[in-house]
């Protein structure tokens, strides 16, 4: 694929800079902020003033504040640059991302648009699911990876793909924010990640390997087969891919059957079915007994319930929330029933008279009903064009022949056209045929 040319007017248009403004400064807290007020107040200014820095090739990040995070079993440290700054890296990035995007094979996900965690563990799901020949799976962990990352393997990397000498010197100095590895707080260091091993790991196992089942999240990879031989000769490649650019493989990496089920993007991924991480269940059970803020609670559980509602977890809620499963009122198959015991039909009433001859379809009828004509009267649920109606009658064949029909098994409903017959002095009778 041929490099890209110059997308600098790209991301200095004002529509992109006064979109990114906007995502950075989104929520009351960031909005409410000394910083945040302070930028407010100054918003085409400072949009300008990027504007100017990107285009000329000065724009850099140079000053920030650092925090430790702990997330699913890991220590980072974050980076955390002004705001001022980050609205800039948001903007170059937007559009370095999409350009980037179309380069990914399908099978890597982790920031990139529409490729989350959910999609990742349907993709997996539905492999197994189609290819029961896939007995195996195996599954690594790139060791450190964002800490050990080379300067200048990563800005290789972007000039692989883009042409543009500003561009370029622009995401230089954002890589060497850090003396060592790239910073994880910044913008630019998923994609980053993404487009080293996209290069360098990504492309060689699918284009020249011609590894058919092989996904990647972030540093985490999965590869499926039939036997566990090709997975050995597959793994030793991994290795080799990957120490060539300076990186190892951590030693929790593991063969096994896909029976065992694959735990994956806080997923256990099993043949048949999807369970939701068993730490992520626990986690979740420790933090809901110890929040008593209804507000956050709402918010827990509205999170927990994105993540169970794409795996098989029916009763999991229910015992985590103490809430059963919203049913809808057409499941609880319920209707109206009257102190006399009767039965309720729902439509209009229509004459018998102008059902003579049409195709209907019965669903059901009341016997001993009272009705202006008299009494002992009977009336019948029926379907016509797609809409419910009703119709009254005194005919004895037809409630005769209706109570027979109750009598059997999956009876009702059933089609039939009413018949006029007429008889001794005038009379018409009505009859179903």
């Amino acid at each position: 694929m041929r490099r890209e040319g110059n997308i600098i007017q790209e991301i200095i248009d004002h529509g992109n800079m006064s979109d990114s403004f906007d995502q950075v400064l989104r929520g009351t807290v960031r909005k409410k902020c000394r910083e945040g007020q302070e930028l407010l107040a100054h918003r085409e200014e400072v949009i300008a003033n990027l504007q100017r820095e990107i285009a000329d090739g000065t724009f850099t990040v140079s000053e920030y504040r650092e925090r430790d995070i702990y997330e699913y079993g890991k220590h980072r440290r974050l980076q955390i640059v002004k705001m001022e700054r980050r609205i800039g890296c948001h903007a170059i990035m937007r559009v370095v991302d999409r350009h980037l995007h179309r380069r990914f094979i399908r099978t890597t996900g982790a920031s990139i648009k529409g490729r989350g965690t959910h999609d990742m563990m349907q993709q997996v799901s539905a492999v197994l699911r189609d290819n029961p020949h896939l007995k195996y799976a195996y599954q690594f962990d790139i060791r450190h990876f964002y800490e050990n990352v080379d300067h200048q393997l990563a800005k290789d990397a972007y000039a692989h793909v883009f042409k543009d000498k500003v561009l370029l010197q622009i995401l230089g100095s954002l890589i060497d924010l850090l003396e060592q590895g790239i910073s994880f707080g910044l913008r630019t260091s998923q994609a980053t990640g993404n487009l080293i091993l996209s290069i360098h790991l990504d492309h060689p196992l699918k284009d020249e390997m011609a590894v058919k089942h092989y996904f990647r999240y972030c540093d985490d990879g999965l590869v499926l087969a039939e036997t566990k031989a090709e997975l050995w000769v597959i793994r030793d490649a991994i290795h080799e891919m990957l120490e060539a650019i300076g990186f190892e493989v951590k030693p929790n990496e593991r063969v096994f059957p896909v029976t065992e089920g694959i735990d994956f993007v806080g997923y256990k991924i099993y043949p048949d079915h999807v369970q939701l991480r068993k730490r992520i269940k626990k986690k979740f059970a420790a933090k809901i007994k110890k929040i008593k803020s209804r507000k956050r609670r709402h918010e827990l559980i509205a999170s927990f319930w994105g993540m169970t509602k794409h795996a098989d977890c029916a009763n999991l809620n229910n015992k985590l929330i103490g809430e059963k499963t919203m049913r809808s009122f057409k499941d609880l198959k319920v209707t109206y029933k009257p102190a006399n015991g009767q039965k309720y039909f729902p439509g209009d009433t229509i004459s018998i008279r102008d059902l003579v001859n049409l195709q209907i379809i019965v669903h059901d009828f009341q016997l001993g009903v009272k009705t202006r004509e008299g009494e002992d009267r009977c009336v019948v649920s029926i379907e016509m064009g797609g809409q419910m109606k009703k119709f009254i009658t005194n005919s004895e064949e037809m409630k005769n022949v209706l109570s027979q029909i109750s009598e059997m098994e999956d009876g009702f409903p059933f089609e039939t056209t009413i018949k006029a017959m007429a008889f001794g002095n005038g009379k018409t009778k009505y009859v179903f045929t």
